[in-house]
């Protein structure tokens, strides 16, 4: 891991399409920071190597995605209270020559909602990664909803999630449609929907959705994914992934640099990229 000038790292499995580096780039550069971001792919066996090489001089932090966020917690010195009640890390720091793991996707994830709307309602997430507990503990702290469900196409990963955070109810795959019926916020934080999974949905096809729900989807690449598209033919109202990413990356990018970041420029820089 050689690079011309400080760096920051994406770590993660699937990463060549991620739009991160363009986010973060963008942002030093406007700031006049001589900082780079790269994204750097690692598979699970490399992970603990990987974290070694943060020394918060050369490498300067790293962000963790896809399916990286709780596997490197046992090779990092703390973590943040965010990240210790999701359970998973999505951004890296060094502080007083220790690594620091945090958790971002809380503060991402609530950016674009009102949460006044959604305050006391019924709530499914579907997923149980890391992304999905983000979700999970935003959700149950900021929302305080009248019933929060974790759904999963393996019911004893939803179960054991549930278990971990201390809260939510588990649901298996095959009750989804009933369990959509009643909800009023739907969150889709698996990976379907994004390259290269980009024509899969994480819903049944035969899903119906209703106009007075709100579908948010993780997933930011494409802006509309095909889960996105359905539900507004359905007439429910939609949020995707792109105002997620961008306001975790804000919260990282002010841990690392201490610095706000410039949005509008950030945004500026994604309209003809992001489709």
């Amino acid at each position: 891991m050689l690079y011309p000038t400080p760096v920051c790292l994406l770590f993660g499995d699937r990463v060549e399409h991620s739009i991160s580096p363009l986010i973060h780039n963008t942002a030093f550069k406007c700031l006049g920071l001589s900082f780079s971001y790269v994204a750097y792919p690692i598979q699970a066996e490399d992970v603990g190597k990987a974290i070694t090489k943060i020394d918060g001089k050369s490498i300067l932090g790293a962000n963790v995605t896809i399916p990286h966020k709780m596997a490197v917690i046992p090779y990092l010195d703390s973590l943040s209270a965010e990240a210790k009640a999701v359970g998973a890390v999505n951004t890296i720091h060094v502080q007083d020559g220790k690594k620091v793991g945090h958790n971002t996707d809380i503060e991402g994830f609530l950016a674009p909602l009102d949460q006044t709307t959604f305050l006391d309602k019924n709530i499914v997430v579907l997923g149980a990664g890391g992304a999905a507990r983000a979700v999970m503990v935003a959700v149950h702290t900021k929302l305080r909803p009248k019933s929060l469900t974790l759904v999963s196409r393996r019911v004893e990963k939803a179960r054991a999630a549930c278990d971990t955070l201390g809260f939510g109810e588990a649901a298996d795959y095959s009750d989804i449609q009933q369990l959509v019926s009643s909800a009023d916020l739907i969150v889709n934080a698996t990976p379907l929907g994004m390259p290269p999974l980009q024509d899969e949905m994480p819903f049944p096809l035969n899903i119906q959705f209703q106009s007075h729900q709100t579908v948010y989807d993780l997933v930011y690449k494409p802006k509309k994914t095909r889960l996105l598209l359905l539900a507004e033919q359905q007439g429910a109202s939609t949020i995707g992934g792109l105002p997620m990413l961008i306001a975790q990356a804000a919260a990282a990018f002010k841990i690392w640099t201490g610095k706000t970041m410039p949005v509008g420029d950030v945004e500026a820089a994604l309209n003809n990229v992001i489709l």
